[in-house]
C-alpha cells in the first residue's frame, strides 16, 4: 500500500472523503456508525491499522499533513463520542451492545496508541505491539485448534509422515517478511504474519486449510506456500495485470463478487495457498474494489478460468477451515 492509497482510505474511514457516497466512505470506520445498523464491522479497524503502518513515515516528518491528523483525530474523537460515552448517539439509543462498545473502545485505544508513537518516532515494533497482541488473542486459539484437528485427522502412514515434516517447519523471521514486503513493495496482513511467524508454510502437498462448505461436500484442500515459494509462482502467475473483460462477456463479468476488482490476473494478488496437482490458488487481495478489504482472502480456479470471494481475513479463513476440518472423519488425499 503507497502513501496515496493509505490516505485516500483514511479519508473514506474518517467519512472526510470529497466522494462522501462512495461504498468505502459509507461503509468506513465512522460512515459505518452513522446510521449504525448494529454490526461493527472488524475489517475496517484492521484496514486503518494497515494504513497506519503506510503512514509511519509521513507521521514521523517534522511538518505534518494537516488534513490527515485531521482524520485521524475525527476517527479518535468521533468513534468515541458516538459509540463509546454513555450519552453518545448509539448507547444513549440503545442501539449498539455493551460487548460492542468495549470492542470499539479497545479499537480507539490501539489506533490512538499507534498514532501517538509514530508521531513520537517511537517506531513500527512500539506502536504495533498492542496490535498485534489483539491479533494473537484471535489467532492463536485457531492455530492450536488446528495443531490438534491435524492430530485427530491424519490417519494414513503417508499423510503422517507429511504431518511429522509440518510439526518440525519453522516459522519466518520478520526480517524475511520485511524483505518480501519491500520486494513487492506492499504490506502482508498482520494476521498473516503471525501465522507465518510459527509456520513458514505447510510443506509440499500436507493440506492444512478446507475452505468452503463441508456439509455440502465443498471444500478443495490447501497446502501453504513458503514465503519462497510465494516468490517463486509470482514469477509467473498474477505477475501482470490482466483484466476480465479480456475474456468474459459483461454478463460473466457480472457474476464476479464485487469486492473484487475485475481482473483474472493481478499484480497485487499475492497466492498463498495451492491444491497439490492441481490449479487452484488461495491469494492475499491487497487491491480490493471499494466494497472489499485490504488483505481479503480470494480463491483462482482454472478451467473455468475466474476468481471467487471466500473470507474477510486469513483469520476468518482459518475459523472457517477449521470447522470444516472438524467435520471430516479424516484428511483423504
Amino acid at each position: 500500500m503507497d502513501t496515496s492509497n493509505a490516505v485516500h482510505l483514511l479519508k473514506c474511514h474518517a467519512f472526510a472523503h470529497d466522494d462522501m457516497h462512495r461504498h468505502k466512505a459509507e461503509h468506513g470506520f465512522l460512515g459505518s456508525l452513522r446510521p449504525f445498523k448494529g454490526e461493527l464491522r472488524e475489517g475496517n479497524f484492521h484496514e486503518l491499522m494497515i494504513v497506519l503502518r503506510a503512514l509511519e513515515a509521513k507521521l514521523g516528518e517534522p511538518v505534518l499533513d494537516r488534513e490527515m491528523i485531521t482524520c485521524l483525530w475525527s476517527i479518535c474523537q468521533l468513534g468515541r463520542a458516538w459509540a463509546v460515552e454513555p450519552e453518545g448517539m448509539l448507547r444513549r439509543n440503545g442501539l449498539i451492545t455493551d460487548e460492542q462498545v468495549d470492542r470499539m473502545e479497545n479499537w480507539l485505544d490501539l489506533i490512538s496508541y499507534a498514532v501517538m508513537t509514530l508521531l513520537g518516532n517511537g517506531g513500527e515494533k512500539e506502536a504495533f505491539w498492542g496490535y498485534r497482541e489483539y491479533i494473537s488473542e484471535k489467532l492463536d486459539p485457531l492455530m492450536a485448534e488446528l495443531d490438534v484437528l491435524l492430530e485427530e485427522k491424519v490417519m494414513e502412514d503417508e499423510i503422517q509422515e507429511l504431518h511429522e515434516n509440518y510439526k518440525k517447519q519453522s516459522g519466518a523471521e520478520e526480517e524475511r517478511l520485511a524483505a518480501f514486503e519491500a520486494k513487492f513493495e506492499v504490506l502482508l496482513p498482520e494476521d498473516f504474519r503471525s501465522f507465518y511467524r510459527h509456520k513458514d508454510g505447510s510443506g509440499y502437498a500436507f493440506h492444512v486449510l478446507y475452505p468452503g462448505d463441508a456439509e455440502a461436500g465443498e471444500w478443495p484442500p490447501y497446502y501453504l506456500l513458503s514465503l519462497d515459494e510465494m516468490e517463486e509462482t509470482k514469477s509467473y502467475f498474477c505477475e501482470r495485470d490482466e483484466l476480465l473483460a479480456e475474456y468474459y462477456s459483461g454478463e460473466e463479468i457480472r457474476e464476479l463478487d464485487p469486492k473484487i476488482k475485475p481482473y483474472l490476473f493481478h499484480k497485487k494478488w499475492f497466492p498463498f495457498a495451492t491444491m497439490a496437482g492441481g490449479s487452484l490458488y488461495l491469494m492475499l487481495d491487497l487491491d480490493p474494489s471499494d466494497q472489499g478489504t485490504y488483505g481479503q482472502i480470494i480463491s483462482y480456479t482454472h478451467d473455468p478460468d475466474f476468481v471467487y470471494y471466500v473470507a474477510d481475513s486469513f483469520t476468518d479463513l482459518l475459523q472457517e477451515s477449521n470447522r470444516n476440518l472438524s467435520m471430516m472423519d479424516e484428511i483423504e488425499y
